[in-house]
């Protein structure tokens, strides 16, 4: 009852003097502030996680195949792509190569590069513009030819950040039968180029705090693992009609707590090469954004959540700042600057962990214009050929 009263009395006090739409605003600023500070503090499970703390599922590193599907006549793949896959310091892996395509002369340059590599095994799936092929089927080739119970699967977009890659994923499958890495934008210089880093890495924050906190829902299809034994048993990939999520739809529906490692070091990272500029990057996010609406109500919350509360904090501390008397103006300038030292620590720390340093710096510009491109990206999804085949 004193609570009460006392509380009553604060409120009746606060309206005379600010009214209620002032403490409308502090409500709403103090909420949303309070959300974004548990969304970044949980963050710092990304810097202080460590794998070895995980109960071990096998004693050693395994054997190790690698299934990279190869849909164009890419020579310059062959001698720098392929062989940072084929050159890995690793005891002991293969390298699948699925070619899906119809030039003889490519597919015999691949095989060629078996004389210098006898770990890489190739295969080919002939192209019909009839039957076209997705990538889940390339997938399923790879692994039905893998001699490896356990496999890291990648692309022809990225490559390894350095030789120890494939043998820091590889220590993942000793905590897991599943192994999430991290991959973004390669470093290309300039304004554009730092966005889509910057954009790839907070997204991937979100994704990987949750699999570390035992609710996978993402992965990136430039790195990540399964085992044989796991993609048999759940029949393959799911969403046939789509011709997306065989990473994170499919992670997500055999994924548990126990069944998954994550891989956190600058080492065993993937680079995806910069292709283009805006207009690229607007497809390649249209392209992943696809499987969003098959997400669970969890998944969809938990990325939508700190974008919302963000939103909410910065018009509350706008209407403070523009309108209300000086000691709210003093209150709302306080939390903004607060709020501001805690993203950017939060955002430095787990950026340094997954070797990402040169953007974290940058947070300040990135949480101003980020909501902008979220719209931006949201139209250019809707405006999608829906009767273009998946």
């Amino acid at each position: 009852m004193i609570f009460m009263e006392y509380l009553t009395h604060i409120i009746t006090t606060l309206s005379e003097h600010y009214g209620w739409a002032g403490i409308a605003l502090v409500v709403l600023m103090f909420g949303a502030f309070i959300a974004q500070i548990c969304r970044y503090v949980a963050y710092a499970r990304i810097a202080g996680f460590r794998l070895s703390r995980r109960t071990k599922v096998r004693e050693q590193e395994p054997p190790i195949s690698v299934i990279v599907p190869i849909f164009s006549e890419d020579a310059e793949y062959l001698d720098s792509g392929l062989t940072a896959l084929l050159t890995q310091e690793y005891y002991d892996f293969e390298v699948v190569a699925v070619y899906i395509g119809n030039d003889d002369n490519f597919y015999a340059d691949l095989k060629h590069l078996h004389n210098g590599y006898p770990h890489l095994t190739t295969t080919q799936i002939k192209f019909s513009p009839h039957y076209p092929i997705s990538n889940k089927t390339a997938l399923n080739v790879g692994i039905k030819s893998a001699h490896n119970e356990c496999m890291i699967i990648t692309s022809t977009e990225a490559q390894p950040s350095s030789e120890r890659w494939l043998s820091l994923m590889a220590k993942g499958f000793m905590y897991g039968d599943i192994v999430l890495g991290y991959s973004n934008i390669k470093f290309k210089g300039g304004l554009t180029n730092l966005f889509f880093r910057k954009y790839g890495f907070t997204e991937s924050l979100a994704w990987i705090t949750s699999s570390i906190g035992g609710e996978t829902y993402g992965a990136t299809r430039h790195n990540y693992g399964f085992t044989k034994s796991l993609y048999f048993a759940a029949r393959g990939f799911n969403h046939l009609s789509l011709n997306a999520g065989e990473d994170d739809l499919f992670i997500a529906s055999i994924s548990t707590d126990e069944n998954t490692s994550v891989v956190l070091s600058p080492r065993a990272r993937c680079e995806e090469h910069c292709w283009g500029g805006i207009r690229w990057y607007a497809d390649r996010a249209r392209d992943i954004a696809q499987t969003r609406k098959y997400y669970s109500a969890y998944a969809r919350n938990y990325t939508n959540s700190e974008l919302c509360s963000r939103f909410v904090f910065t018009l509350s501390a706008i209407a403070l700042l523009a309108w209300m008397p000086i000691e709210l103006r003093i209150l709302a300038a306080t939390l903004v600057v607060l709020r501001y030292a805690i993203v950017s620590f939060s955002l430095m720390r787990a950026a340094n962990r997954i070797g990402e340093r040169k953007i974290a710096a940058w947070g300040l510009l990135f949480d101003l214009i980020e909501p902008i491109a979220r719209i931006f990206l949201h139209n250019t999804r809707r405006h999608r050929n829906n009767n273009e085949w998946r």
